[in-house]
């Protein structure tokens, strides 16, 4: 009977284990998929500009005195950035599982002058604007204003983290957009995890064929 006994919990280990290994294969398979899908999307969004507030043409968009191209005034149209987030987002991942639309937030910053505008807004339509000193400042009003949404978004797996410090910032003066997702359900064979994932882009801005 102690022989069976072993063989038997022997044999539960190993079918356990390999369960575990299975369901956990499923969850990353399924959180990589949806990491590029949001990767494709901010991509696609942050290309959205705004041409009614934003500089345009030869003039505005190269500096007399380097000829080097500017980015300064280029502004993205927000709504419209949500939409293809949304759109593109969901053409890339099953959106019956992964439903992000109550659960997205974004930002677009662009430069005014020697400071940085922001705009940040939730799926619900509640915008908030505002102005930093310093690009590296974005990280904190984005995880202030999904705390805000969210309160238990303050807590470390869920601030999402753009600077590693002063010296590696990763943000820069110009046309940003960021895209914050909290609570994402990703279910594996047996079990289900929740994950908050961010990403963000720079416009991929060129002047040299704007018109005057």
């Amino acid at each position: 009977m102690g022989v069976i006994f072993i063989g038997l919990t022997v044999t539960f280990l190993v079918v356990f284990a390999f369960v575990n290994i299975a369901d956990y294969a499923v969850y990353t398979y399924k959180r990589n998929s949806i990491s590029k899908a949001i990767d494709y999307a901010v991509t696609a969004a942050v290309q959205d500009i705004d041409r009614g507030k934003s500089f345009e043409g030869l003039a505005e968009g190269f500096d007399e005195n380097t000829g080097r191209r500017l980015s300064d005034g280029v502004e993205i149209d927000i709504d419209r950035a949500e939409k293809t987030f949304l759109s593109v987002f969901n053409s890339n991942c099953n959106k019956e599982q992964t439903d992000i639309s109550r659960n997205l937030l974004i930002c677009a910053t662009f430069a005014r002058g020697q400071r940085v505008s922001y705009k940040i807004k939730k799926s619900s339509g509640e915008v908030v604007d505002g102005t930093v000193d310093s690009p590296t400042l974005i990280e904190d009003r984005i995880n202030e204003a999904a705390k805000g949404y969210w309160p238990d978004s303050d807590d470390n797996s869920s601030r999402i983290a753009i600077n590693g410090n002063p010296k590696t910032n990763m943000i820069e003066r110009g046309t940003y957009l960021f895209a914050y997702i909290k609570c994402i359900r990703i279910t594996g064979v047996f079990t289900e995890r929740e994950l908050t994932l961010s990403c963000f882009g720079g416009a991929k801005l060129d002047r040299a064929n704007a018109q005057n």
